[in-house]
């Protein structure tokens, strides 16, 4: 695991380094407009400046227009691949917690593979009629690496996966169970839905049936989180836009999910020891919080410090985030917190409430395993660093 090499000022006279700061990972707290943004790209300026490897995700495009930052509009210039995602994330994608429900549409995404890649044909893969030995040594075939299928035919394949035999068990069906197919058609109707729109088309790289206006080039993001987390960044930042997601906030805790077990991924695999941060603006947005499904934003806080890999989150209250992800967090940056209940959630503050509630725009206690007494701080803001967070004022 690489090592930070760096300090960051985070007043005129008081810095810290990067390993005391964000190793525990860094939770910055904080009512709206009391200056926690601020603070999040005053810690960001200075890693960057240090060509340490830093990635913003944002849900709204405040911070698209900060000095060299490398821009990635999901579902405008940039893309998640769907022939790099599992079946079980294709079930999220469309909104799947059950687990029946869920297996069928994993079987489902293997399915099309082995019809576009084996069969090498068009269409479903058929399997009434089919033998279990036929499927087994189709399967086989199928290779490890990113392959394309038909998300358009995934509600027809569906229904070939209820198929059941009758009196030949050599088959993997001889009939399709109308019954237990009825039960999924509420996911059928939203996969037809979301797959014809050109949005969602453009957002996973799907094949347009329809010519789709677009930028001139566009890119993957896993791409660009590989790029970012393998080499020192050269005073640049990754900024993931989400705003094309903002009407669809249940596919944007979806991607966020995704994004952060891909760079997970890239990280535990990686041969490049480099530390990254990852800031998520606003992180209440997008914690997914169905039964079954681990969140990627959790499996980051908790596994992501083996591999170099550190959270920076943002948001409004600590009663916005689960006690199991509150948990992971070693260090805390606290701006004004309004009531009681949410200073309930931090006891070791508790000496510090009446301080917190009367905070000014700006004004943070820093706190954790590592600032032992907590500090009272005035952030300092970087002028090259302004971004758009101010509410707009009626005179």
């Amino acid at each position: 695991m690489g090592d930070f090499i760096t300090m960051i000022a985070l007043t005129d006279n008081f810095a810290v380094t990067p390993d005391d700061l964000l190793r525990q990972h860094l939770l910055i707290l904080g009512a709206t407009g009391s200056g926690k943004s601020t603070s999040a790209v005053t810690i960001l300026h200075d890693l960057m400046m240090q060509n340490q490897t830093t990635i913003i995700i944002d849900p709204t495009g405040e911070y698209t227009k900060l000095p060299h930052a490398v821009v990635a509009k999901l579902g405008y210039n940039a893309f998640i691949d769907y022939e790099q995602l599992t079946g079980a994330e294709i079930a999220q994608i469309f909104g799947v917690t059950e687990a029946v429900a869920t297996e069928k549409v994993v079987d489902a995404w293997q399915s099309l593979k082995i019809q576009n890649n084996v069969v090498r044909q068009s269409g479903v893969y058929q399997k009434i009629n089919r033998p279990w030995a036929t499927f087994d040594a189709d399967a086989q075939r199928l290779y490890d690496y990113p392959q394309p299928a038909d998300m358009h035919l995934l509600p027809e394949q569906l229904q070939q996966e209820f198929a059941v035999p009758t009196d030949d068990f050599d088959l993997i069906g001889q009939t399709v169970d109308q019954a237990g197919f009825r039960t999924l058609l509420p996911l059928i109707r939203r996969i037809k839905s979301q797959t014809s729109q050109p949005a969602f088309q453009q957002l996973f790289n799907l094949p347009s049936r329809k010519k789709i206006a677009t930028v001139g080039m566009r890119t993957d993001v896993m791409y660009l989180m590989r790029l970012f987390s393998s080499q020192r960044s050269e005073q640049k930042i990754l900024v993931i836009d989400l705003s094309e997601l903002a009407d669809n906030l249940g596919l944007g805790k979806v991607v966020v999910s995704l994004l952060m077990t891909a760079l997970l991924r890239i990280k535990q695999t990686g041969t490049q020891q480099l530390p990254v941060t990852v800031l998520i603006d606003e992180a209440h947005r997008y914690l997914l919080q169905q039964p079954g499904v681990v969140d990627g934003i959790l499996r980051v806080a908790r596994e992501g410090r083996k591999a170099g890999l550190y959270l920076m989150l943002t948001t409004q209250s600590p009663l916005d985030l689960p006690a199991g992800l509150l948990g992971q967090f070693g260090n805390y940056l606290i701006h004004r917190l309004n009531t009681a209940t949410e200073l309930a959630q931090l006891p070791a503050l508790a000496p510090l409430g009446q301080r917190i509630a009367l905070q000014q725009v700006g004004e943070a206690i820093l706190a954790g395993n590592q600032f032992v007494p907590p500090r009272e701080l005035q952030i300092r803001q970087v002028a090259a660093m302004q971004h758009q967070t101010a509410s707009p004022k009626f005179f």
